[in-house]
């Protein structure tokens, strides 16, 4: 499918799709962020618009274009992400381009019709009026169970899964989209979400993969005894601990306002966009998990959390701060002022701006555990101070920072009336899980470079961007002086830059002689070397490239002189052993010219 995807790459500029999932600033020539795939705080993830390629010099060195990077940051094949960027790009596939239809298309496409019907049957049929009751209370506006695609699935055995075989869908189709179960006895299926308020789930391309179902009340107002949520089943297309409630609607305004607010349940989303405040998702009632941490990174690393304040809330909450930390995130928690309700929807009710003055009151994490300390501990009990302390030292001790690591010793000092020493003292004995989160990190994988393959890099890097300089290399440095991993390059460029000097190659840069050669795998490469260049000497002065050209040369000679020695000292040792003397002279005299 080269012909398509090539149409759809030159319809799309790879910044505008990468700045949909990362916060690129400007460095150069170049753009660049903190990597999504591997954590870091100093970004190495590089954009380049002129070449339209994107590389980590991270710990991960993954790069590619437009379709490399939507397949890795979505987890898609190639023929999804061709779909999803023609879509952006519009560009209309034939059929040849996506072949059949997958299975998971065909789940998506039913939950989709089923949430249209949810959406009719709640709008108009009589049957749905105990939810449509339900829904002023909640005080959601018409436009708002629009927006959302509210639905009510009604008090029926089988009208879901009949209103989808019409709709073309077998009933096996059904089951696997998780709207429907097998029965026990007999033949066909049933429904699984039956007189329930539904909350289509979204991922994040807003594609409906799932559905929440609360429960509709009795007429007394009481909950029947039975689950009051019923969520789809772990699917081919939704799996819970994978996705964020609201977050294709709140991707835009987390990226614009730096900082996500993590809420329990999908009605504080609803009505937190609702109130105008739509950088709000919800982990739909359970702790924070990787996946949706890694879903979050594209837009932020900054967390707000908000958990009910009850002890389910509070273990979520420790779970999601323990897992965002780790990841990388900087993470606040938000408690809802005194007479603010018992959660974001509750609170918005009484006065939207008391929601919003809390979340901008949100305080560092290890505040909150440090209030939490503060009321549970009876500070005139030793041995209720020890059993606070312990458990806060241990969340200090995860702080990579030293200087965060003080402060907040210094603030447990002063709670505690406890000398900072020995607080200190404590934290370097605690056992090795334990450490500061940066012992784990530094154990990171590492590209395996050696510092001659990093110095012949950023040599080639500066001369194929910039092939002024390249004239005292080409003289001065032998082939056998490049780490030989790159020589075959080397020699490339050689012959590139002796063809320009003698009437020109007819091609405009290093890499694109490459590309005229059919030498793809080396024209990427070179494409990588020029991002490479764009960010070590982008900003610098055509003399300061000269003078780094020149230390690197002379550096890549004295690697390859050590290494000479090396091999010699080796070689010696086994020619005094066989007391080969003519061999002895001829490595001494090669070790006097390395030397001098």
């Amino acid at each position: 499918m080269p012909g398509v995807a090539d149409e759809i790459k030159s319809k799309l500029d790879i910044v505008e799709v990468v700045s949909e999932y990362l916060q690129l600033k400007q460095s150069g020539t170049s753009l660049k962020a903190c990597c999504p795939f591997h954590s870091e705080k100093t970004p190495s993830f590089y954009v380049s618009r002129d070449k339209q390629i994107w590389y980590c010099f991270g710990g991960c060195g993954e790069g590619g274009d437009v379709f490399s990077f939507v397949m890795k940051i979505e987890g898609m094949e190639f023929v999804e992400a061709l779909r999803h960027l023609a879509k952006k790009a519009g560009v209309i596939l034939k059929a040849e381009d996506v072949g059949k239809r997958n299975e998971q298309e065909r789940l998506i496409d039913a939950n989709t019709w089923a949430a249209k019907f949810f959406h009719e049957v709640l709008l108009r049929s009589p049957r749905a009026e105990t939810a449509r009751v339900y829904i002023r209370k909640r005080a959601l506006k018409d436009e708002t169970v629009e927006d959302f695609l509210l639905g009510y699935a009604p008090d029926s055995w089988d009208a879901t899964s009949a209103f989808l075989r019409k709709k073309g869908f077998k009933d096996q189709e059904i089951i696997k989209a998780g709207l429907a179960l097998n029965r026990e006895r007999g033949q066909g299926v049933y429904d699984r979400f039956r007189n329930r308020l539904m909350f289509p789930i979204r991922d994040v391309h807003g594609r409906i993969v799932g559905f929440t179902g609360r429960v509709m009340p009795l007429p007394d107002g009481t909950d029947p005894k039975e689950a009051k949520y019923v969520n789809s089943p772990q699917t081919e297309v939704y799996n819970k601990s994978q996705v964020l409630f609201g977050l294709d609607r709140a991707k835009r305004e987390i990226k614009n306002k730096s900082v996500a607010v993590v809420v329990e349940g999908n009605m504080d989303v609803i009505a937190s966009h609702q109130a105008g405040i739509t950088n709000v998702v919800a982990s739909s009632g359970t702790a924070l998990t990787k996946e949706q941490l890694d879903l979050l990174k594209r837009f932020t690393q900054k967390l707000v959390l908000s958990f009910d304040a009850d002890a389910a809330g509070e273990n979520a909450a420790r779970r999601g701060i323990e897992t965002a930390v780790t990841a990388g995130f900087a993470v606040r928690v938000l408690r809802l002022p005194a007479g603010g309700g018992k959660d974001p929807d509750d609170c918005i009710k009484k006065d939207p701006s008391m929601w919003t003055k809390a979340i901008a009151g949100a305080r560092p994490f290890m505040e909150w555990y440090i209030d939490l300390a503060k009321e549970r501990t009876d500070f005139k009990d030793p041995d209720a101070k020890k059993t606070a302390a312990d458990p806060l030292l241990r969340e200090v001790a995860k702080f990579p920072d030293p200087v965060e690591r003080s402060h907040w010793i210094r603030v447990l000092a002063e709670m505690f009336q406890t000398p900072e020493s020995l607080l200190f003292e404590k934290i370097a004995k605690l056992k090795p899980a334990d450490a500061p989160i940066v012992a784990a990190k530094a154990q990171a994988k590492k590209k395996n470079e050696s510092r001659g393959e990093v110095v012949a890099q950023s040599i080639l890097a500066l001369v194929a961007s910039w092939p002024d300089l390249a004239e005292p290399v080409i003289g001065g440095l032998i082939l056998e002086e490049i780490d030989e991993s790159l020589r075959d390059l080397y020699k490339d460029f050689v012959a590139y830059y002796t063809a320009e000097r003698h009437g020109g190659s007819g091609k405009s840069s290093f890499r694109i002689f490459l590309e005229g050669r059919g030498n793809h795998e080396y024209a990427a490469k070179v494409a990588v070397m020029e991002l490479l260049a764009e960010k070590d000497f982008g900003d610098q002065t055509a003399q300061q490239r000269k003078d780094a050209l020149t230390r690197l040369a002379e550096e890549s000679k004295k690697l390859r002189a050590d290494h000479r020695k090396i091999e010699l000292t080796a070689a010696m040792a086994h020619a005094e052993k066989t007391g080969d003397q003519s061999k002895i002279r001829e490595i001494e005299d090669e070790m006097k010219t390395l030397s001098s």
